[in-house]
């Protein structure tokens, strides 16, 4: 049914703990690479001989539109797939994976409050998670809130400036523990593009910084890796302004980042919105 998988950004906080603890069990592999993917996001994250790799995909249904007098509500829709040992490269030579190592689903529902440039987004998410290799299940839980300043210059130039408070947990249906943390997180990001001409689509290349607080870390419990609580990521974006689209799904931006965090510092290749 699932093959080995591998995580990303999540590698940035939990991952890097299967290349550090040969000696773990499958379980515990699969504990540390997994157990955040739903919150950590996409990316790619090179630890030793592993190639660690999880895909996010930010679903969502935008149920009513905020306006500056009525709240937006939206369905969150948020899964993940993980393949662990498996290079993009491959995809060429061996087609797509014929096995997914872990697989999750976290709906929820969020609100957004509008007020000038900023907005307001409070949001709740549960779910579940699959880890087939390790026989491992999961339940998924995730509340917080955050606030977003957005402004476009004239020259091309956006900015985008965000603070969250997020609380995320999971708990297992087998023998390791649960795990909770909390996270306060600061973000900035600055995007431009080539104005004029007669190209319908400008090249779109930006710049992001991102500082973490882990008020309460992950514990590591299953794989002795302590889990610094500062954390600080800075990169670049790539992209097209408005996004190429295949139909009607957007193409995602890519970018390359790295993320300064003790033992488990990596470089991330990023998927999408950076954070």
């Amino acid at each position: 049914m699932f093959r080995p998988g591998c995580p990303l950004l999540l590698s940035l906080l939990l991952a890097p703990a299967a290349a550090l603890a040969q000696g773990d069990t499958r379980a515990e592999q699969q504990f540390a690479n997994y157990a955040f993917a739903h919150e950590l996001g996409s990316g790619l994250y090179q630890a030793g001989e592993q190639l660690l790799q999880i895909y996010r995909l930010p679903l969502r249904w935008e149920y009513r539109e905020a306006t500056r007098d009525t709240p937006g509500i939206s369905l969150l829709l948020p899964a993940t797939i993980g393949f662990l040992d498996f290079e993009p490269g491959q995809i060429l030579e061996h087609d797509l994976p014929d096995r997914i190592d872990s697989i999750s689903f976290v709906p929820g529902i969020g609100l957004e409050f509008l007020s000038g440039n900023w907005s307001l987004r409070p949001f709740a998410r549960m779910g579940v998670e699959i880890a087939d290799q390790s026989k491992l299940e999961s339940t998924l839980f995730s509340v917080g809130v955050y606030n977003e300043y957005r402004r476009q210059f004239a020259d091309g130039w956006r900015l985008r400036f965000r603070d969250d408070l997020l609380y995320s947990g999971v708990n297992y249906r087998g023998e390791l523990p649960s795990d909770t943390f909390l996270r306060w997180r600061n973000a900035i990001e600055g995007s431009n593009a080539a104005q004029g001409g007669a190209a319908t689509r400008a090249l779109e290349t930006g710049f992001f910084a991102v500082l973490d607080w882990y008020i309460e870390p992950p514990t590591g419990l299953a794989t002795g890796i302590d889990i610094p609580e500062l954390q600080f990521e800075v990169g670049m974006m790539l992209g097209t302004r408005p996004a190429l689209r295949w139909g009607r799904v957007p193409i995602p931006r890519i970018g390359l980042s790295y993320r300064f965090a003790g033992d488990v510092s990596a470089w991330r290749l990023v998927l999408g919105a950076p954070f």
